[in-house]
């Protein structure tokens, strides 16, 4: 167990310190949060919120060669089911096309693949290349439906047809026996 964690850390660390992140402009995240906002309550229960803040620019282009791409997380019931286990993370990918911010559904979740260890994933912690760090709170033991307690960071990679598989999970804390 201890090799596996120490080994799951020495994974991270090094994707973190590859990690280099431009920051979108407050412009480019408002028409990035308003695209995905829209194309959420479109397929998902209505009543989604996706704010600026939200926005994590993946890679800025390449001078007019390759067009800018960002990553939303968002939370929602697709199927709008109601209850505490409706919710769950999906992954919206965006960018700027003709001069609008639009998501690219061929690239988002639930049309790839998002396999996250966790329900609810709380932030993106980092962007490598094909590797995106990610935090959230996995059950431990007597957690009940709707709260999670044990903080988890995990990588996802994309894979060749374009869905984000998990590499690997580290307990930011021990679970409580």
């Amino acid at each position: 167990m201890m090799k596996h964690i120490a080994v799951g850390v020495m994974c991270l660390a090094s994707a973190l310190a590859q990690a280099v992140q431009p920051a979108p402009t407050r412009a480019e995240q408002a028409g990035v949060a308003s695209a995905v906002a829209r194309y959420v309550n479109a397929i998902a229960c209505p009543g989604v919120r996706i704010t600026p803040a939200d926005v994590m620019l993946l890679s800025s282009g390449d001078a007019g060669v390759a067009l800018p791409r960002y990553a939303v997380l968002w939370n929602g019931d697709l199927a709008c089911f109601g209850g505490a286990q409706a919710d769950k993370t999906y992954l919206a990918i965006a960018t700027l096309n003709t001069g609008q911010y639009v998501v690219q559904p061929e690239l988002s979740s639930p049309v790839v693949a998002f396999e996250s260890p966790v329900r609810l994933v709380s932030r993106i912690v980092s962007y490598t290349g094909r590797i995106l760090v990610l935090e959230g709170q996995e059950y431990g033991p007597g957690d009940p439906d709707n709260a999670p307690s044990v903080p988890v960071r995990f990588m996802l990679r994309v894979d060749g047809k374009g869905n984000w598989m998990l590499v690997d999970k580290v307990f930011l804390a021990q679970p409580a026996s």
